[in-house]
């Protein structure tokens, strides 16, 4: 069952799980043969606890940071008088951009995003990436990153070039 559930196989789940009861995370109760429960120790939730308020701080440093990074350029992109902008993506990174956007008065004209084309953004149609060369948006944030490594700049999806004819 925790195989299927981590989608690994069989034999990665039981490595992985031995670990935790080598490391004293968990305890195992053997019932029979064919099953064992496993029970989280205090050790176990110390770490898990670690481990949230790890991820917890990384989150709000990344919020904080991409906050801080997207009202500076909607500030740049202000001054320059460029009014219309428009994004690539509209997840969080995107609404977290459009706070910028409000607050230095620029204006969304459009959002592209590939996996949710057809819906709405703040009252924006949703627009497939094949749309991105017909836009007339005067500067077009990225609001996009890398999922497995979301620190890393300049993120761009397949097809997409950073410079547009």
């Amino acid at each position: 069952m925790a195989a299927r559930k981590l989608g690994v196989s069989v034999k990665l789940a039981h490595a992985t799980l031995r670990k935790m009861v080598a490391r004293g995370l968990l305890h195992v109760k053997k019932e029979h043969s064919r099953r064992w429960d496993y029970f989280v120790t205090p050790a176990g939730i110390a770490e898990k606890t670690r481990l949230t308020y790890e991820f917890l701080d990384f989150s709000f440093q990344f919020y904080h940071e991409a906050r801080k990074r997207s009202a500076q350029l909607c500030r740049e992109l202000s001054e320059r008088g460029l009014k219309q902008v428009a994004f690539l993506g509209a997840g969080e990174m995107a609404e977290i951009a459009y706070l910028g956007v409000v607050e230095w008065k620029l204006q969304l004209v459009a959002v592209y995003d590939q996996d949710k084309h057809g819906s709405n953004f703040m009252s924006v149609s949703v627009l497939p990436l094949a749309a991105i060369s017909s836009s007339t948006a005067e500067a077009i944030i990225v609001c996009q990153y890398n999922k497995k490594h979301p620190m890393t700049g300049q993120f761009l999806p397949e097809g997409v070039s950073p410079n547009p004819t």
